[in-house]
């Protein structure tokens, strides 16, 4: 019985298991801030408002009143912070440790991460929260504590992360950087160049502090997973689940390619309402 892998055997090993959630990462991203861009814009239509509907953001048309701006700038993070919080309390998908199972985990864990981190962005009057709490004038004491308040959020949401790397990648760092630290600066790569592009084929012209909040969100996004490495110490009595992967992603490829396409084509615009 082989107790102990070698070396070459944990590279062919970690490669799938890099490839794998990095397509899962994209795909819960894109998901994630569809979904929370839904959140906004059927907000939007509660109060009244036709909205223009974009891949990274909504234009709500007419002249919402400043506590209508609030409440629909609010519903997005809120959307995903709940939204997150109760898939990652709820893992269906765990017995089958399949790719659709790593595709639950990082929508999970990136709503969180959405929720939280415009949270850091409030002092700075950028993104949601940022614009809200400019509408609401909010002391700049109570801004500093959002600031805090998400950062704690951050190193939190890291450390529910932290049992699942264990599960999934093992003790062999190779493994755990394939499923935390890579997915992590590849997919930032990515969602900031499509992020990009979408910017620039867009007829919207967002504010600059919009703009900087959306690039932000895509180095942001995915940061909870290389953070669980601060917590391994605590989560090394998890035991290991290996996951049942294809080499290649195939159907995670076909769907991440849609996601893209139609998020080209949605920067174009939909008017609702």
């Amino acid at each position: 019985m082989v107790t102990q892998a070698t070396s070459a055997s944990v590279r062919v090993s970690a490669r799938p298991l890099l490839l794998n959630n990095l397509v899962a990462a994209l795909i819960a991203s894109a998901v994630m801030i569809f979904l929370h861009e839904s959140a906004h814009l059927v907000a939007g239509l509660a109060l009244g408002h036709p909205s223009v509907l974009f891949s990274f953001g909504v234009d709500h048309l007419g002249s919402p009143s400043e506590s209508d701006q609030v409440v629909m700038n609010l519903a997005g993070p809120a959307f995903s912070l709940v939204m997150g919080v109760l898939m990652q309390l709820w893992t269906p998908l765990r017995r089958r440790a399949d790719f659709l199972h790593l595709v639950w985990l990082w929508l999970a864990f990136a709503s969180v991460q959405e929720g939280i981190a415009y949270l850091c962005l409030t002092p700075f009057g950028a993104g949601d929260t940022g614009a809200a709490a400019q509408l609401l004038g909010l002391p700049v004491a109570l801004q500093l504590l959002a600031l805090a308040v998400g950062i704690g959020g951050m190193f939190l949401n890291a450390r529910a992360f932290a049992p699942h790397m264990a599960r999934h990648a093992g003790d062999d760092p190779r493994r755990r950087n394939a499923m935390t630290l890579f997915p992590w600066l590849y997919g930032m790569i990515v969602s900031v160049l499509l992020s990009i592009l979408y910017l620039a084929i867009s007829p919207a012209d967002p504010p600059a502090s919009a703009q900087l909040a959306i690039l932000a969100a895509g180095t942001a996004i995915l940061v909870f997973a290389p953070m669980a490495h601060l917590f391994a110490r605590g989560v090394a009595e998890v035991p290991y689940e290996p996951l049942r992967l294809r080499t290649v992603p195939v159907g995670g490829l076909v769907a991440l390619a849609v996601l893209v396409l139609g998020n080209i084509l949605l920067s174009l615009g939909v008017q609702v309402g």
